[in-house]
């Protein structure tokens, strides 16, 4: 069915389409859209919706849930998903592959609803205690929002990690038409009965975290408790991820000497910017990262090792150049990085066009 969605909207559709059973949040902007979805969604479906009394209350229920064998997702914006990074730590802790939505807004501390990238370092970088890292997708287009969700759970389970997906605040809500499945709103249909769904697999991955299964009740603990091989196993792990789970989209950047770096909102502008760049003849491409972590650093040395690229130009909404740091570390300051940047004002087409990052190519 096709139906026109805004971000949120999508996303939601999307964690239908995964089969998840559970839902915990706390209602903010500009990610309220979702909590609203399920608060909907949830009972009609057999599944479960907790109004939880804040954001850490959401990410220790989702917690809970997701040891016990549900499929589970909560999402926050701002200060909000700030308060859930000592539950993500937990998770990551606890090897409990938890899925989380940010919708990125503007500003430190309270902030304002805005869009922003100001979270990126926060997400990338790992925003709570402890060794570990978030895998972290990122979404431009609904279809990307409503595709998201598999794509999260299947990481998170597969290497027992908690999984962020995140976009900003105008992709939250722009709206384009985007393909459902049918089954979505058929009430005879596995997909719409939600009841009952558990992850079999990924809760015996579990196992080693989980009490008996006849000894009530279950708990978790850190893993590094009892495990002797803690170290290695944690460093492989993300040298695994590191090396399998890098994904980058492409456009025009076949023989570009100029390409463009950008996701979310700034991605749907430089899509434009690089057609009206080759409309005047100038070779302009563009990357957009999906994997944030890990940064697609394999797709940069790609580029460089064919000899075209002239500069990457990073288009972000951070006051502070994060994402631009980690395209200088993986192009290792071989090809000039700059950059167009602010905390929440998107650069317009004729801006980039008409900018000195053009004319000094």
């Amino acid at each position: 069915m096709r139906k026109l969605l805004n971000g949120n909207q999508a996303f939601a559709y999307g964690c239908l389409i995964a089969k998840v059973s559970f839902f915990a949040g706390y209602p903010i902007t500009p990610s309220t859209d979702v909590y609203e979805f399920f608060e909907k969604e949830m009972p009609k479906r057999g599944g479960t919706f907790v109004a939880a009394e804040s954001e850490l209350a959401a990410v220790n229920t989702i917690l809970g849930a997701t040891i016990a064998g549900a499929r589970t997702v909560t999402v926050s914006s701002g200060c909000g998903f700030s308060l859930m990074q000592e539950g993500i730590s937990y998770a990551a802790g606890d090897f409990v592959p938890l899925v989380l939505l940010n919708v990125m807004r503007e500003g430190a501390g309270l902030g304002d609803i805005p869009r922003s990238q100001g979270d990126y370092d926060q997400m990338t970088k790992g925003g709570g205690n402890g060794d570990y890292h978030c895998i972290v997708l990122s979404c431009s287009s609904m279809k990307d929002c409503v595709e998201a969700p598999a794509k999260a759970f299947e990481l998170a389970e597969k290497y027992m990690n908690p999984v962020i997906v995140t976009y900003d605040s105008d992709v939250a809500h722009t709206m384009e038409y985007v393909d459902i499945p049918d089954e979505i709103f058929d009430k005879g249909s596995a997909y719409y009965d939600l009841k009952g769904f558990s992850r079999d697999s990924a809760r015996k991955k579990l196992k080693f975290v989980l009490s008996g299964e006849n000894t009530p009740p279950r708990y978790i603990q850190n893993v590094y408790y009892h495990n002797k091989d803690y170290d290695r196993i944690l460093a492989d792990k993300y040298d695994d991820i590191e090396k399998n789970c890098q994904v980058a989209d492409e456009y025009r950047t076949e023989d570009a000497e100029i390409i463009f770096v950008a996701f979310s909102t700034c991605n749907r502008i430089c899509l434009e910017v690089v057609d009206v760049l080759r409309d005047k003849e100038i070779k302009a491409g563009l990357i957009t990262p999906v994997s944030l972590y890990p940064f697609p650093s394999s797709t940069f040395a790609k580029i460089i090792a064919s000899g075209h690229v002239k500069k990457f130009v990073c288009v972000e909404l951070n006051i502070l150049k994060q994402m631009t740091k980690d395209i200088e570390y993986a192009v290792k300051f071989r090809v000039p990085v700059e950059t167009i940047h602010s905390m929440s004002t998107c650069p317009t087409v004729d801006e980039i066009v008409y900018s000195e990052v053009i004319n000094n190519v």
